[in-house]
């Protein structure tokens, strides 16, 4: 028994590109280290790391108790991000530290401001992490840090304010809820493109639309209709035959999920960043249908919406409400997205809580914690498939 939940959160690079994920491991109660160490140690024994990552980087915070044992851990060192914050050094030798970056561990330094008296000390930390507006207290050192090799990392971004900054300071890395916001580059109205994408999105999620009208929807345009079968073979593998044609879909698959997958390759043609929030949502649409089964709901499909458009409006760079202006919705699902209330709210306000390693603040309690790690990883498995067929796409 895994008795926890480990979530992930995107950071990101200058370009926007994903560079490594946050790791936010979580036990029951949050506050007991003890059995919080328990479940790292069975993590460590039953999930490689790439799962979770997907191959990219995962930077961690664990229990000082913990760090010596590292080299006898089969997760990689090459791939894994200690972040210390300042307040467990003192707990620390400096010899600790010396051994973990021998053994290729990348050590990450988190710090409510800059010490250039302790960053003297520490050479062997190659990453700062420090929070979203200490950026002008530290623009002045960047120089010197970049030229000792060091990065820096901007933690728990909110406000477009805070990335400016940091950005013109020269942080190297972003971390926050800020990439989760449409940025309202194009203030409040749709450009007539993702209006017209928004659409289509529209017809397709169309209540009274008959299996022959999507097939016409989808069919209309090849690329689309190509993109999609190539997608769903990568996606579910374990399909008893290869899938070839949009009714043999709906038959493997059902009809909402042909929706759903359709959907995903139209918003994937949007010119957006960061490219993570796409495969962010995917992610929580299947976690939000896990939750939603685990419940007992009799129809998971409002709930696997929700999660898969939770995320729309900062692809879209326009308010939710905007967009659910232009998409017939349920309205449970619809208070769900604009308020996080309804009888969805708390499933979708679940996910995201889990995402983020917030094991004691979840909405909805009750939940077996295992069953959900699995289908989170089942999830993260699917999305990284759809990743990287789209990555297949693009090029």
């Amino acid at each position: 028994m895994i008795p926890g939940f480990i979530g992930r959160v995107p950071v990101y690079d200058r370009a926007l590109n994903l560079f490594a994920y946050e790791l936010r491991p979580c036990s029951l109660p949050s506050q007991d280290e003890a059995r919080l160490e328990t479940f790292l140690a069975q993590i460590w024994q039953t999930l490689r790391l790439e799962r979770l990552t997907g191959g990219k980087a995962g930077l961690i915070q664990l229990p000082v108790s913990l760090l010596r044992q590292l080299p006898n851990r089969p997760w990689s060192s090459t791939k894994l991000i200690l972040y210390l914050p300042q307040e467990a050094l003192s707990c620390l030798a400096s010899q600790d530290l010396n051994h973990l970056a021998k053994q290729h561990y990348l050590i990450a330094i988190g710090s409510q401001s800059y010490d250039s008296a302790l960053a003297q000390d520490l050479e062997c930390a190659k990453i700062w992490a420090l929070p979203a507006d200490s950026a002008p207290a530290i623009e002045s050192h960047v120089h010197d840090l970049h030229a000792r090799g060091i990065q820096l990392l901007a933690r728990n971004i909110e406000t477009r304010h805070q990335y400016d900054a940091a950005c013109a300071a020269g942080f190297d890395y972003f971390q926050g809820r800020y990439f989760e916001r449409p940025r309202l580059i194009h203030g409040t109205h749709l450009p007539a493109n993702r209006l017209a994408l928004l659409k289509l999105i529209a017809r397709l999620y169309d209540p009274d639309a008959t299996i022959e009208e999507i097939e016409a929807i989808i069919g209309q345009d090849m690329t689309l209709s190509y993109k999609l079968l190539r997608l769903i073979n990568a996606a579910f593998y374990g399909l008893p035959k290869k899938v070839d044609s949009l009714r043999r879909a709906v038959v493997f698959l059902g009809l909402n999920r042909i929706k759903h997958w359709a959907a995903v390759i139209l918003v994937n043609a949007i010119d957006y960043r960061p490219r993570e929030l796409l495969i962010t949502a995917l992610v929580r649409a299947l976690t939000c249908e896990a939750i939603a089964h685990q419940l007992g709901h009799s129809d998971v499909e409002p709930c696997y919406i929700a999660g898969l458009f939770s995320l729309l409006d900062a692809i879209m760079d326009a308010p939710m409400e905007e967009i659910l202006r232009h998409i017939n919705l349920l309205d449970e699902i619809n208070q769900a997205l604009l308020y996080g209330s309804g009888p969805l709210g708390p499933v979708l306000q679940t996910a995201l809580s889990l995402e983020y390693g917030l094991c004691h603040k979840l909405p909805l309690t009750g939940l077996d914690l295992e069953s959900l790690l699995k289908a989170y990883l089942d999830a993260v498995d699917q999305a990284e498939a759809v990743r990287h067929q789209l990555q297949m796409q693009a090029t």
